[in-house]
C-alpha cells in the first residue's frame, strides 16, 4: 500500500517470479544450513508472540514447521501460488491460511498479525523501507518481526569480490567493482538470477529504528555453508553466531525487532484480516472456489483449493524473471 517512502532507496518496486526456482538442487546437501536455521528461528521464537503468525516466503516450506510449532494461528504468503500449494499439501489447512501476495501491497488489514517471519527474502527486496512500513502496519504494537539479511562487508561477499571484480558488466558498459567495500548502505549483486542486495547491518538497523522498531536479539550464521566448517556441531554454530555476531565475516544475519513498545494489543479476528492490496478496503475470507471482488477498486482476487490470491503489482512496478538480471 505503502508510495515510495522518504529515505528508501532510489530503485523501483522490483517483484521477483521465482516460479521456476528449484528448492530441491538449491538445498542438497545443506542439512546443516537448514538444522542450524531451525535452531536460530526456535531461539527467535521463542521470545516473540506466537498469537497469529505471518511467514512471508515460504518457499518450499523449508522452516515452515518451526514456525507453525509457535504458532496459535498461521498464515503464510508468498507470490508463487505453485509455493504455497506444496506448502499446503505439507502441513494442511488446520490452523493455517494461505494467501497469495505481493509483499509491497500486503492484503491484510492493520494489526492482523502478532509476529511476522521473513527468512531468506529480504536481499531481493529493492526498496527495504516501504517493505518494513507495510510490516509495521499489519502488526499489533508490541508485535514482532523476525528476518534474515546478507550482510556485507561478510566472507560471501569477499568471495563474490574475488571471483567476479574486474570483470566486464556488460549491461553498464563498465568494470565490475567491489561489493565488500562499496560506499553504498544498499548495493546490487552482479551477476545473479534475480534481483539480489546485500545491506550495511547498520542499514538495516536504522530503517527499522525509522519505522518505530527496537532490535531484540541478533544471531549470525552461513559459515556452516562452507565444506571446510561442516564438521562443526551445528549448537557449536549457534553458539558462536551469539557470542561474535558483530563480527563482520558472517554471510547470513538474522535479527528480531519489535514494534513499538511491550505492550500486547488485540488482533483483529482472523474472518477480519484481508483487504483489498489496492485501495484498502475490506474483503471477505472467501474459502470456496471463485472470484473475490473489491466493491471500491473493482481490483480481483480468488481462490482455488484453499489458497487465496490477491496478489496486486502495479503498472509502475518491474516484474523480473529468472536469468534477467545479470
Amino acid at each position: 500500500m505503502n508510495e515510495h517512502s522518504k529515505g528508501d532507496s532510489d530503485y523501483q518496486e522490483i517483484v521477483s517470479n521465482f516460479e521456476k526456482l528449484d528448492f530441491v538442487s538449491l538445498w542438497e546437501g545443506r542439512d546443516k544450513v537448514n538444522l542450524l536455521e531451525k535452531k536460530i528461528l526456535s531461539h527467535l521464537l521463542n521470545s516473540s508472540d506466537g498469537r497469529r503468525i505471518l511467514e512471508i516466503g515460504p518457499g518450499n516450506g523449508r522452516l515452515t514447521g518451526t514456525i507453525k510449532a509457535y504458532a496459535s494461528e498461521f498464515v503464510a504468503t508468498d507470490i508463487n501460488m505453485s509455493f504455497l500449494n506444496e506448502v499446503k499439501l505439507k502441513y494442511g489447512l488446520n490452523d493455517a491460511f494461505y494467501v497469495a501476495s505481493n509483499l509491497y501491497h500486503l492484503p491484510f488489514a492493520n494489526n492482523s498479525f502478532s509476529s511476522i517471519v521473513m527468512i531468506r527474502v529480504f536481499n531481493f527486496i529493492s526498496r527495504p523501507l516501504s517493505v518494513i512500513e507495510e510490516l509495521s502496519r499489519v502488526l499489533v504494537s508490541g508485535g514482532h518481526v523476525l528476518i534474515s539479511i546478507s550482510p556485507r562487508p561478510s566472507l560471501s561477499t569477499l568471495i563474490d569480490d574475488l571471483k567476479y571484480i574486474g570483470s566486464s558488466d556488460h549491461s553498464k558498459g563498465q568494470k565490475k567493482r567491489s561489493i565488500t567495500f562499496s560506499n553504498k548502505d544498499m548495493t546490487p549483486v552482479h551477476p545473479a538470477s534475480y534481483p539480489t542486495f546485500v545491506f550495511r547491518s547498520s542499514f538495516i538497523r536504522s530503517l527499522f529504528k525509522k519505522a518505530g522498531f527496537k532490535e531484540v536479539g541478533c544471531v549470525s550464521s552461513g559459515l556452516e555453508d562452507y565444506s571446510i566448517l561442516r564438521a562443526i556441531p551445528a549448537g557449536s554454530l549457534f553458539n558462536i553466531g551469539i557470542i561474535f555476531r558483530s563480527v563482520p565475516i558472517f554471510p547470513t544475519m538474522f535479527f528480531h525487532f519489535q514494534k513499538g513498545n511491550d505492550n500486547q494489543t488485540s488482533l483483529r479476528v482472523i474472518k477480519d484480516i484481508l483487504q483489498c492490496p489496492s485501495c484498502g478496503s475490506k474483503l471477505p475470507v472467501e474459502m470456496e472456489n471463485g472470484k473475490i471482488e473489491c466493491e471500491k477498486c473493482g481490483f480481483v482476487g480468488f481462490t482455488s483449493n484453499g489458497i487465496i490470491d490477491l496478489t496486486y503489482v502495479p503498472e509502475q512496478a518491474e516484474v523480473a524473471e529468472e536469468g534477467q538480471w545479470k
